[in-house]
């Protein structure tokens, strides 16, 4: 069975089902064997779609990655103002990250460094939308216009990167999430003016479940 005998549903679910294994237990340890146990095929099936281990990977990625810009891209389009939209991407993230163990950071960051290096460029596509839309806030006047946001967002997303790969030297009465509500929304309040906050308030609930 090759890729183009494959229905687009039933190649979404096999991604979907391949990406679940690969957050959960990282992209080294989960071997084709394991992979195809898991989902109930053969071996040779996955082969024979996607050819390799890494095509396969890099198929999973660019899948999660274009799904991942639609749902920015929606949130954007569906908000009220530029706070809203950040606040609301953020906790999109936020139900991404639960997903992900370090593991699989760790994996993109060293066994699998050249898929990592797309990742990236995706990451930067889409630092120059936040950048935009970082102008449209201020003009807006939902976020505040005396921030460095040429400092503030890269250290922030630097935060952001570092969570995952530092879990594991938290102290026991902290948790990633816990981390991850106080750093998104220390940094959403610290650029947001009075109408901004207001916006924020009302989702802040959201933040904590």
């Amino acid at each position: 069975m090759e890729k183009n005998d494959v229905t687009s549903p039933q190649y979404e679910e096999l991604c979907d089902g391949i990406f679940e294994i690969l957050a959960e237990k990282g992209l080294s340890q989960t071997t084709m064997d394991y992979l195809a146990k898991k989902l109930t095929i053969s071996k040779r099936t996955l082969y024979e779609i996607f050819g390799s281990k890494d095509d396969m990977i890099k198929a999973i990625l660019e899948r999660m990655e274009k799904l991942h810009s639609k749902q920015m891209e929606e949130i954007m389009k569906k908000s009220s103002n530029v706070m809203e939209a950040l606040a609301e991407i953020l906790l999109y993230h936020q139900k991404a990250m639960e997903k992900l163990s370090a593991k699989f950071f760790r994996d993109m960051d060293i066994r699998y460094h050249h898929l990592r290096c797309e990742y990236d460029n995706n990451s930067r596509k889409w630092r120059n939308i936040v950048w935009q839309a970082i102008k449209l806030g201020v003009r807006q006047g939902v976020l505040r216009e005396d921030v460095n946001y040429s400092i503030t967002l890269p250290l922030f997303h630097v935060q952001m990167e570092s969570l995952k790969r530092m879990e594991e030297f938290f102290p026991p009465e902290i948790t990633l999430m816990e981390a991850y509500r106080t750093i998104a929304l220390g940094t959403l309040r610290s650029i947001a003016t009075e109408k901004g906050m207001q916006t924020l308030e009302k989702l802040t609930p959201k933040f904590n479940g």
